[in-house]
């Protein structure tokens, strides 16, 4: 149905600059970020966890490929302490969702991170983000943690 492929440096270079402005994006949407601020709160989040970039040691970058190897998404994990790693990022294109390459991507990820010792796979997902809410679910993902707000 699909698997991953590492991301190449090309590959990487234009995935990098609209990850950056979508993450933008969802933290202003989210309310997390006025939307002045968002690109740089973005930008510093994003060198933090990848000041290597691609060869950023503990960090694994993946391109989804359908079974006619077009890439259909991506996904990115890294390592934590303890044996734990956390899903930074994950997308399925619009086309191709809801076709059930979302939960095929995200079981080949927890294979993977079993491979390097991986114990415990977290991730952090907008409350906005219902969908994707409902497929993390489905696979055994918990809340361990929420932020609620309220506009008043």
């Amino acid at each position: 149905m699909c698997y991953l492929r590492p991301m190449n440096a090309y590959e990487f270079d234009h995935y990098i600059d609209e990850a950056v402005k979508n993450y933008a994006r969802e933290l202003t949407k989210s309310g997390s970020c006025l939307e002045k601020d968002s690109l740089a709160v973005s930008q510093k989040a994003f060198s933090n966890l990848l000041p290597d970039g691609l060869e950023t040691k503990g960090q694994f970058l993946f391109h989804i490929l359908n079974e006619t190897d077009a890439v259909i998404g991506m996904i990115w994990y890294g390592h934590r302490p303890n044996n734990e790693g956390f899903i930074c990022d994950f997308s399925i294109d619009e086309n191709f969702r809801g076709q059930g390459f979302g939960k095929k991507a995200i079981e080949l990820i927890e294979n993977e991170a079993k491979k390097h010792g991986i114990k415990k796979l977290s991730l952090h997902v907008f409350g906005h983000n219902f969908v994707a809410i409902s497929l993390y679910k489905k696979l055994g993902y918990e809340i361990y943690s929420m932020n609620m707000s309220k506009e008043i």
